[in-house]
């Protein structure tokens, strides 16, 4: 940067060259940083929902597979705490991931995947350990209902909560909800489907 006007700088049709130049290369440089970016993983979790496609080599075939693996494999390994369940869109060659929000789940998960699957990421607010162990606590609370209404399904639900089938949905709700909490859902099943003993 030039601080005066002194006459030492005899040359400066060569200044304004180079000073061109060096601006050049230096657009250069942020053109290329921000392409390598576009190529990686774009992760935008603070919306609540939001996707991304993986930067490896796109799979011939079964890479929707490839991209489920990767994931039930590092959920499972490192990320039981954060991770809620998976669904898969075939037709769409994605896969929904369902966890709560966590920047190195979603990066891992991300950049683990064939660039032509792409994942859906949602936004829950408790864990598949979580959901199951509430499952667990309602199926074992089942014969306390007697007389009020009856519990014929259980289910833990890759969007966050626990659906509980009954035959009085509008009874059930409140009860089961101010019981175990708000991730309770009920919906009307006409038959049993399970074990009361």
């Amino acid at each position: 940067m030039m601080r005066t006007r002194s006459a030492r700088h005899s040359r400066p049709a060569t200044t304004l060259a180079l000073t061109l130049a060096t601006a050049t290369g230096l657009l250069g440089l942020a053109g290329c940083a921000g392409q390598d970016a576009e190529d990686k993983p774009t992760v935008r979790t603070r919306q609540g929902s939001s996707s991304c496609k993986g930067p490896r080599a796109p799979e011939a075939k079964d890479a929707v597979e490839v991209a489920l693996a990767h994931i039930d494999k590092v959920a499972q390994e490192r990320f039981r705490h954060v991770y809620t369940g998976l669904r898969v869109d075939h037709d769409g060659r994605a896969l929904i991931l369902y966890r709560i929000p966590d920047a190195a789940f979603d990066r891992v998960a991300c950049r683990g995947i064939p660039e032509n699957v792409s994942v859906r990421l949602r936004a829950t607010t408790a864990s598949q350990a979580e959901l199951e162990a509430l499952k667990d606590r309602i199926a074992d609370d089942m014969k306390r209902w007697d007389g009020e209404f009856a519990i014929r399904t259980i289910d833990a639900a890759e969007e966050g909560h626990v659906m509980v089938g009954v035959d009085k949905p509008e009874v059930a709700e409140p009860l089961l909800r101010k019981t175990y909490g708000d991730l309770v859902t009920t919906e009307y099943v006409d038959r049993p489907q399970l074990d009361r003993s």
